[in-house]
């Protein structure tokens, strides 16, 4: 004879259904297609994006996801202009914004969600962001306009991207061993389509009063071994000693680069 299911259990059942379906972030995928999903952001696994859409759960593969938006607004063509392919483009409801790859979705409501940036780990909740841009899809447009000039993209090197304001650039160097460092490229550090810096700084001449280098020119091209003190690198191509020995680190001279765009390329040649 069968027993009876204890009301408890019922309760513990009933509760564990409803986390499940609570565990989930409402969101519209944009396909590489073009296409838009309405639907529910569950997780993120070996398979891709769990999503529902209609209750009803769905896969789809990182490499057909372009986008994932959380708001209902318009998209700006000032973030689909700065779209890269390999990296998440993420904008944050502040209107800030980072680089980075989308490690994990997990926690309930809201969801959270992992980022390895190239300042570390970052954790942020579904609440607190705008949209993710993965990869550019069909139809997308994201032309310069007179308000968002056309920016010089740099020769050969390393990419250092405006935003985030440090890139690990991957290589390590010892305590006085003399680098040459030479940059290419155009930045713009502010929505103003005016406020231009190459690697030798702002097109301007105004300064960062809180940037990494505050006597510098802002948008400089900057460095910094480790945690460090920054130090100035700009257009010239003498040799520069490192200050200790650790990870190097490139950058722009600002105090804000939410709002930056466009990116330097640098050559880094470490001498023996």
């Amino acid at each position: 004879m069968a027993r009876p299911v204890s009301a408890l259990v019922i309760v513990v059942i009933l509760t564990a259904v409803a986390a499940s379906l609570a565990a989930a972030a409402p969101a519209t995928l944009i396909l590489r297609s073009g296409d838009r999903v309405r639907c529910d952001l569950v997780d993120l696994n070996a398979g891709g994006f769990v999503v529902r859409v209609n209750g009803v759960e769905q896969r789809f593969a990182p490499g057909d996801v372009a986008a994932i938006v959380f708001t209902d607004t318009q998209i700006p063509a000032s973030e689909t202009s700065r779209v890269q392919e390999g990296r998440a483009f993420v904008v944050m409801n502040s209107g800030d914004s980072f680089y980075g790859s989308l490690a994990d979705i997990g926690g309930t409501s809201p969801l959270r969600l992992s980022f390895r940036t190239a300042d570390g780990n970052r954790e942020v909740n579904s609440g607190e962001v705008a949209r993710i841009y993965f990869l550019r899809w069909e139809g997308m447009t994201a032309a310069a306009s007179p308000e968002q000039p056309a920016l010089d993209p740099g020769g050969d090197g390393i990419v250092v991207p405006a935003n985030p304001c440090w890139t690990n650039t991957g290589r390590t160097v010892r305590q006085g061993q003399r680098v040459v460092f030479t940059g290419s490229g155009e930045v713009q550090l502010s929505p103003d389509a005016d406020d231009i810096a190459g690697v030798a700084g702002s097109r301007t001449g105004r300064t960062s009063a809180k940037g990494p280098l505050p006597g510098s020119l802002a948008g400089a091209l900057v460095g910094r071994v480790g945690n460090s003190r920054p130090f100035g690198i700009g257009d010239q191509t003498i040799a520069l000693g490192m200050p200790v020995s650790g990870q190097l680190f490139l950058g722009v001279n600002d105090d804000y680069c939410g709002d930056n765009r466009g990116q330097f390329k640098v050559q880094i040649n470490i001498l023996r």
